[in-house]
């Protein structure tokens, strides 16, 4: 059984790992591009020879709501239509949560819906906030035979402050992700970039809402 303290360690090494790889130029290739909506895909192989993914979005809302947002586990499915369950398993410390998540079907129905368990820790770089993670294993985590577990590797996602406008920020998303079952890697090619690019949509989709409710 893993100890408090060595998820912990984990975590730290995790959000250092993914945080390099997200900010790393070489190598990234363009997957899928939406200009009119400030959206860019990329794509590369990781040290494994597997595919990773890196999502970058500029939405209109302040840094700290969409920072607010993603920090809440348990009230995202109320906005993250990406995902039909998400709530924290374990908090380790003010900065370290062990979670679980299931997403919706994706693809157009192509990919069944996944679990995950996942151990996150949040921090700040400056005005940059992220969150960095990856699966773990957790002795008193939901067992379900219904639903494939998916395995994601070190990922990460980032809201940094837009210079000159408070009511706008920068969004990336390095996502690592093994989604296991019988999945031919053409479906799979198809799938984890629409994954980012409709949690994005959720996001302007959250940041339109906000604004309507005067919240900026």
């Amino acid at each position: 059984m893993v100890s408090d303290t060595e998820y912990l360690k984990m975590a730290e090494d995790t959000f250092k790992e993914a945080v390099s790889i997200a900010r790393s130029e070489d190598g990234w290739k363009v997957e899928k591009e939406d200009k009119a909506n400030n959206v860019l895909v990329e794509c590369k192989k990781n040290a494994k020879g597997k595919k990773i993914y890196r999502c970058k979005a500029t939405i209109n809302m302040p840094a700290k709501l969409l920072v607010d947002a993603i920090k809440d586990t348990d009230k995202i499915t109320t906005w993250n239509y990406t995902l039909t369950e998400a709530r924290v398993l374990k908090k380790l410390s003010d900065t370290v949560v062990i979670s679980y998540q299931i997403t919706t079907d994706a693809a157009g129905g192509m990919v069944s819906a996944r679990d995950f368990i996942y151990l996150s820790q949040v921090g700040y770089e400056g005005e940059n906030f992220i969150m960095g993670g990856k699966s773990v294993e957790f002795e008193d985590g939901p067992k379900s035979s219904k639903i494939v577990r998916a395995i994601n590797g070190p990922g990460c996602q980032m809201v940094a402050p837009c210079p000159g406008d408070p009511n706008s920020c920068t969004f990336m998303w390095l996502m690592d992700c093994e989604y296991k079952g019988m999945m031919l890697q053409s479906i799979l090619d198809i799938a984890l970039p629409i994954a980012q690019t409709s949690f994005v949509e959720c996001i302007k989709k959250l940041g339109a809402k906000l604004k309507a409710d005067g919240k900026f």
